[in-house]
């Protein structure tokens, strides 16, 4: 008797190990797939599977709209996925724009409200009478009219024009990036203008907000990522709140907002999409008003990476008082489109030691040359 309880305890525990073995195998993760807009396409693929399993998603993007990439960069569509944790995807459409306004693959996601999503241009605002060249250009306006010249968004997100601002004129032929509050070429308002009186900028004394004096709402942009240029009416300018949102609110996936960084040998200003992932790239002194630019120096291939997962760089580029250049590569300017006062306006500033999301002495600025970086609604 005592021989046949001992075959049947090490039975019994043979079956209880195997069972727990057979468990520990069997370890299930939930993968998660989602839509930028559930009113622009839909998608599949969300469910619990064990761990190895091949799986596929998809993105189908309903009429009018278009599939662009999932949110770590990924056009495949339907995506092969072997699952190895807990994941989420989220599938990112577009419009099909009559008028332009696509967006690279790699554009990021960032909330500029509590309600408000937008991506931000490839490059800063810049303008030339002559596209650069020697022959007169025009552009179209908002209200089916035409103006001069050719506005265009910088070919990389680290150009910028710096002391060749200084040969701002209505003849300069080349190109210029930094302009006076409002000087969108609305109601004659140009943006080579050099008036040293405030009045003369904007609408002269009110909030022009949505209004033709902004750069976006105003002008066709020609937008070298896509190729095509973009209608009156697709980009706009933050305003005062948006910019102290963007840089001071907004929660993110990595909690990461910004970072002060030298890109490609140029300073300034690192912002990071809401769904930025950290694996992308491991940022230093992040969301420090007081870090230094030498904070994070980053090569070609590495910002690549952070290209690539939508993150965005703001060129130190200096202002313009008239024709006289001020501190680039040292000082970042970015207009907002809210005025201050009767003669000033908000803007974000940063250097290396600050950031002031809405302004740094900005009672009386308006005449003075400030950067431009747009931004596009997310619907």
């Amino acid at each position: 008797m005592r021989k046949i309880f001992h075959t049947r305890s090490l039975t019994i525990l043979i079956v209880v190990l195997g069972v727990l073995l057979l468990n520990s195998c069997k370890k299930e993760y939930t993968i998660t797939v989602k839509s930028n807009n559930e009113a622009w396409g839909s998608v599949t693929g969300s469910g619990t599977y064990l761990k190895g399993k091949v799986i596929s998603i998809s993105a189908i993007a309903k009429t009018n709209y278009r599939f662009q990439s999932w949110q770590d960069g990924s056009t495949d569509n339907p995506r092969s996925i072997t699952v190895r944790s807990d994941a989420r995807y989220v599938a990112k459409f577009v419009k099909i724009g009559g008028g332009g306004g696509e967006l690279p693959t790699n554009t990021g996601i960032f909330s500029v409200s509590a309600t408000q999503k937008v991506h931000f241009s490839s490059g800063n605002l810049q303008w030339s009478a002559t596209n650069g060249g020697s022959t007169a250009t025009t552009h179209t306006v908002a209200g089916n009219g035409t103006a001069e010249g050719t506005w265009r968004f910088a070919p990389n997100q680290w150009d910028m024009i710096g002391t060749d601002n200084s040969n701002v004129s209505s003849t300069y032929t080349g190109w210029i990036d930094l302009f006076g509050f409002g000087a969108s070429g609305y109601n004659n308002k140009y943006p080579y203008m050099t008036s040293t009186t405030h009045a003369d900028y904007g609408n002269g004394s009110n909030n022009v907000t949505g209004t033709n004096y902004d750069w976006g709402v105003y002008n066709a942009i020609y937008n070298p990522k896509t190729q095509k240029t973009d209608a009156p009416g697709t980009w706009r300018t933050l305003t005062k709140d948006e910019w102290e949102y963007l840089m001071n609110t907004r929660s993110t996936s990595s909690s990461i907002r910004y970072a002060k960084a030298t890109v490609h040998g140029i300073v300034g200003l690192i912002i990071v999409p809401d769904d930025y992932n950290s694996a992308s790239y491991s940022l230093n002194s992040i969301n420090t008003e007081g870090a230094a630019y030498t904070s994070n120096i980053i090569g070609v291939s590495d910002w690549t990476k952070l290209e690539n997962a939508g993150c965005i760089f703001l060129p130190a580029a200096g202002s313009r008082d008239g024709t006289t250049i001020n501190n680039v590569a040292s000082y970042g300017n970015y207009w907002s489109i809210t005025y201050y006062a009767t003669a000033g306006a908000y803007y974000l500033y940063f250097d290396s030691g600050n950031l002031y999301p809405t302004g740094y002495w900005c009672e009386r600025n308006r005449i003075y040359g400030h950067a431009v970086r747009l931004v596009k609604n997310v619907e």
